[in-house]
């Protein structure tokens, strides 16, 4: 017994010195934003006559009347019609396709060059969709949109500019705004959560010259790095992760233009941001598992950078290691086995630093909104996002054991459908699992609650705020608040 109490507390040690090391690559990316100068990529210029091709790829999937919207901002883009190619990936099941095949015919009557191209069979899902598109054009350049998003008019000039003027990028990557910032707090600690990402994670990544993942949407890309990298893959759920670090290893850089701002919508959901997150974080974990031995053995990187990658990519895993740290530390908690000294060390090192890195991460990203805002939504952030550690660590144990599930895209809106999904399926898990920590910890250990308070509270507040909202939709809709 004693040797399997040792091993425990070993595994247990080792699980809360990995999640440290996380925290740390978080405050150093935090730190290389605040310390180390702006950098600004070159933008070359030139008139109409001297634009080069430019496909647009817009790849949907039930975006019902958001596609209207997305043509029309695409219209709307500064550059030569003739050199400007544009393609309604539409793989719809529902009537969006009806509403991509009008839109489509009228701008076609109005001479614009645009393609909608359907699929029976969504193979690779989105990878799929965008290299069958690919087959279609020979334009030396690709932007991809999200139908979610709105690019700006400006938005070819510049990032073609900086394609053009530096010959060695693969993409450019832009950040992404919020039209529906302040719809609710869920939304407002989304966004404080993708500025962090944008204006921080990816903004020092750029400054230290390390590889930037591509965000799936808001970039332009050169034609010949992606054929260079392979293509387009639908083995994992981020595609645009995978083609970016495989086109890192081809020799490419990437680029970030963190001034160009493109605003898209947030999920309004509970459930909906759930199920992002698990796609991302699964996505990244398989990304992970497929790319990282390639990472090591490139000779393009030097060993500090490919250290830096397999913390970018590998982060998604620290929800499988907080899991298994907190199922492993119940009995400590308890008090049926009694840790070392050196075991309460890297526990309170580990803590500290779990809260000192992302709330420093979080504040870099403040837009002057004030402490009072500005304390609200870090710390609905830290308790919300704790609150998807079930949801993410199944995630990522799905891609160590080699699981695969299809590409499920992020609802733009409240689905009525998810109302009349199993309530377990809807936030109960989440909210049970809340519940049983606070039980476990107020018989055994009481004072333990206040270490367990962000997590058991996230816990709660996700399972209930996804119960709720599935009960309401399954409400009829004249009976709705």
């Amino acid at each position: 017994m004693l040797a399997a109490e040792t091993s425990v507390e070993y595994y247990l040690i080792l699980g809360l010195v990995i999640l440290a090391l996380c925290s740390l690559n978080l405050i150093v990316l935090t730190l290389v934003r605040r310390f180390i100068p702006d950098r600004r990529l070159a933008v070359a210029k030139f008139a109409d006559a001297e634009c080069p091709r430019v496909l647009v790829q817009l790849p949907l999937f039930n975006e019902g009347d958001l596609i209207e919207r997305l043509l029309g901002a695409v219209m709307a883009l500064d550059w030569p019609r003739d050199r400007l190619e544009i393609q309604v990936l539409d793989d719809s099941l529902d009537g969006s396709l009806a509403i991509s095949q009008r839109a489509v015919a009228a701008l076609k009557q109005q001479g614009v060059h645009i393609e909608l191209l359907h699929r029976v069979q969504r193979t690779a899902f989105k990878a799929g969709a965008l290299a069958a598109g690919l087959e279609r054009s020979k334009a030396p350049f690709v932007a991809i949109f999200d139908a979610d998003f709105v690019p700006p008019p400006d938005f070819l000039r510049r990032t073609v500019g900086a394609l053009v003027a530096n010959p060695d990028l693969a993409y450019v990557q832009t950040r992404w705004g919020h039209l529906n910032r302040d719809e609710s707090l869920l939304t407002r600690v989304q966004a404080r959560l993708l500025d962090s990402h944008f204006g921080v994670e990816q903004e020092a990544r750029w400054r230290l010259g390390l590889p930037l993942p591509f965000n799936g949407t808001c970039g332009l890309w050169r034609r010949a790095a992606i054929d260079s990298a392979g293509g387009w893959d639908g083995d994992t759920l981020t595609e645009d992760l995978d083609l970016s670090l495989r086109a890192t290893l081809a020799g490419w850089r990437s680029g970030f233009m963190g001034d160009l701002v493109v605003p898209g919508a947030l999920p309004t959901s509970p459930r909906a941001w759930r199920v992002q997150q698990f796609r991302w974080t699964k996505g990244f974990a398989q990304c992970f598992i497929k790319l990282i031995p390639l990472v090591w053995r490139s000779r393009h990187l030097a060993a500090w950078q490919k250290l830096m990658i397999s913390f970018q990519i590998g982060q998604s895993l620290a929800f499988v290691v907080g899991v298994a740290c907190l199922i492993m530390g119940l009995p400590f908690m308890a008090g049926a086995v009694v840790g070392g000294s050196g075991l309460s060390l890297v526990a309170f090192v580990t803590s500290f630093l779990g809260f000192v890195a992302p709330i420093a991460f979080l504040a870099q990203a403040g837009r002057g909104e004030g402490l009072h805002l500005t304390f609200i939504e870090i710390l609905s952030a830290l308790v919300l996002t704790s609150g998807l550690l079930l949801s993410n660590a199944r995630g990522g144990l799905e891609a160590l054991l080699g699981h695969r599930t299809e590409f499920v895209r992020t609802p733009k809106a409240r689905d009525r459908k998810t109302g009349y999904a199993p309530i377990w399926r809807n936030g109960a898990l989440e909210l049970g699992a809340g519940l049983a920590l606070l039980g476990f910890a107020l018989v055994e250990q009481p004072v333990a609650v206040l270490y367990l308070a962000m997590l058991i509270g996230g816990l709660v507040g996700i399972g209930a705020m996804q119960v709720i909202d599935g009960l309401d939709l399954a409400r009829p809709a004249s009976l709705r608040n």
